[in-house]
């Protein structure tokens, strides 16, 4: 609990500054890429996590790798997570900036596991219905989920739709073996 509000203060107060400093773009796509640096470069992240490393060496390291790909806003705001003895939870402040943001912006990051690669119309169909439903725009994150037989799931936060064909079989056996209604 502690760490999800440290994470949500240190997350709110770089959204605001780069609100305030008009500069959310530059800001979210430097922290994409030292997102993508931290989960793609097992030493880069260990560095941050290591409690045994000191955090001017970690300052240090940190700074000669982004100083000249990030602005200085971001390289700064890196640096001061570093200082306060919260670098392990760097990649969890900047997941809960891009929530931030997305609240902000009114968008909403919806998650869609299917069975097969959805084409752009049909995307763009499930968009046009989740943005209606939701009034929100709408982020979709695709992803290939070989278990299901056809059909998809969508996932928005907590809630679950399951447009599965694995789904509507495993209703219609329990349908078969229970009674439950009539099937025509």
């Amino acid at each position: 609990m502690l760490n999800t509000k440290i994470t949500n203060r240190y997350a709110k107060a770089l959204l605001d500054l780069a609100i305030s400093e008009n500069q959310l773009d530059v800001i979210v796509k430097d922290l994409e890429f030292v997102q993508k640096n931290i989960s793609s470069l097992r030493e880069l992240s260990l560095l941050i996590k290591s409690p045994i490393v000191k955090r001017d060496k970690k300052r240090k390291i940190f700074s000669e790798i982004f100083k000249d790909k990030i602005s200085e806003t971001a390289l700064k705001f890196c640096e001061l997570i570093i200082n306060r003895q919260r670098s392990d939870l760097l990649p969890d402040i900047i997941q809960r900036f891009f929530e931030l943001k997305d609240d902000y912006l009114n968008i909403k990051s919806v998650l869609v596991k299917s069975a097969v690669e959805l084409d752009e119309n049909h995307i763009n169909e499930l968009r046009s219905v989740l943005e209606k439903n939701l009034g929100k725009k709408v982020n979709i994150n695709l992803s290939i989920d070989k278990n299901l037989i056809g059909g998809f799931i969508v996932q928005i936060d907590d809630t679950v739709i399951d447009a599965s064909l694995k789904h509507q079989l495993e209703l219609l056996r329990k349908k078969f073996l229970f009674g439950t209604e009539k099937l025509n």
